[in-house]
């Protein structure tokens, strides 16, 4: 299901909002939808955001033990 436009804008300036706070922050997407935004926003409204920012270069989803994790993407070492 499409999720509109200005619901993926507001959940990814959400998520920058946090990273701007906290920019170590990492999270599962379960995680960022109930912590970072508050459980305010459909799982499926923060994973098309997450992409958006991961196409956009700005995060990175890694894996961590059995579980996927996004964070703030790191500079290549």
């Amino acid at each position: 299901m499409m999720q509109p436009s200005s619901a993926i804008e507001q959940a990814r300036d959400a998520i920058r909002s946090y990273l701007q706070r906290y920019p170590h922050g990492a999270d599962t997407l379960e995680g960022v939808a109930q912590w970072w935004l508050g459980g305010a926003v459909a799982p499926e409204t923060v994973a098309a955001a997450l992409e958006q920012l991961r196409a956009a270069g700005e995060l990175e989803e890694i894996r961590a033990g059995q579980r996927q994790v996004w964070r703030r993407r790191r500079p290549a070492a």
